[in-house]
């Protein structure tokens, strides 16, 4: 099973991503493409150096199948000139966050009724066979979205897309609504139903350690099992950057030394000395993490 670190906002650096070994993967911050096309400066933030044993996937948002070929274009020509930043194994695109500002402009979690502007996103990014593709949801934008489970309409549509294009590997699924704050309760009623569908499905929200994992797995009908393709973990990260490697010791047997505090203190420390990552993420991590 594949255990991902999320994506957290002003946090998930090159070095942060690094310093949680055991992650499968793992997801640079929010990517806007009308920046990442129009702006030059913009790719500094692009931050995909090597990580061993690591997928590393860039997340964007947009609402524009434009955007999404000029930045398949810029992509290629920047990966010419940064070759040390050659190392994204997939394209995410963000259909999840709760932005107000990226909700008024149609972005974000504004797009989860909008299953065909979904779809035709998702197939633009699919032109290309060098990234895989994936899509991070929410339940909807709020309660009553939730409520019309708008959330099954954007699974149909993903479903046929998955029939068809193999390289469409990641649906994260965060179970809680736009609207919701992060001391909510995660919804986990739904379910059930989504695993039905033919998806690969990544689970995020409230999972924190291998009894997390197994309590979930079991909670699900055995035939629908084979649709999860991992977890994601993102607060438990932040307070522990060595729980990917505690769950990965419990789930495969293998070896695994625990870091105290101080050491992964002065591991990051020596991360950001290879690629110093912008001052609000190092306030971000001071401020938010037990680093």
């Amino acid at each position: 099973m594949e255990i991902h670190l999320a994506p957290l906002e002003n946090v998930s650096c090159w070095a942060f991503r690094k310093l949680c070994k055991g992650a499968s993967d793992s997801y640079t911050g929010m990517l806007s493409l009308t920046n990442l096309v129009k702006r030059n400066n913009a790719w500094e933030k692009v931050d995909t150096f090597p990580i061993e044993g690591q997928k590393q996937w860039i997340q964007i948002a947009t609402s524009k199948e434009t955007e999404c070929f000029a930045f398949l274009k810029k992509l290629e020509e920047e990966i010419k000139k940064y070759p040390e930043k050659d190392n994204i194994y997939g394209i995410q695109l963000n259909v999840s966050c709760p932005s107000p500002y990226l909700i008024k402009i149609g972005q974000g979690a504004a797009l989860l009724k909008r299953p065909t502007k979904v779809g035709n996103l998702v197939k633009e990014l699919l032109k290309q066979e060098k990234y895989k593709v994936g899509v991070k949801l929410r339940l909807g934008l709020n309660e009553t979205e939730v409520k019309q489970r708008i959330i099954l309409n954007l699974f149909k549509e993903l479903e046929k897309i998955t029939k068809d294009n193999s390289n469409f590997t990641n649906v994260t699924i965060h179970l809680k609504h736009a609207k919701e704050s992060s001391s909510t309760d995660y919804n986990y009623s739904i379910l059930n139903e989504l695993v039905s569908y033919n998806l690969p499905l990544i689970i995020n929200g409230g999972i924190k350690t291998f009894e997390d994992i197994k309590r979930l797995i079991e909670s699900i009908a055995p035939e629908n099992r084979k649709n999860i393709k991992g977890v994601m973990l993102g607060r438990a990260a932040m307070k522990n950057p060595d729980c990917f490697s505690e769950i990965n010791r419990n789930f495969e047997g293998t070896p695994f030394v625990h870091r105290n505090k101080e050491e992964i203190k002065k591991e990051f420390n020596e991360l950001c000395k290879q690629h110093m990552p912008q001052e609000i993420f190092l306030k971000t991590i001071e401020e938010k993490t037990e680093i």
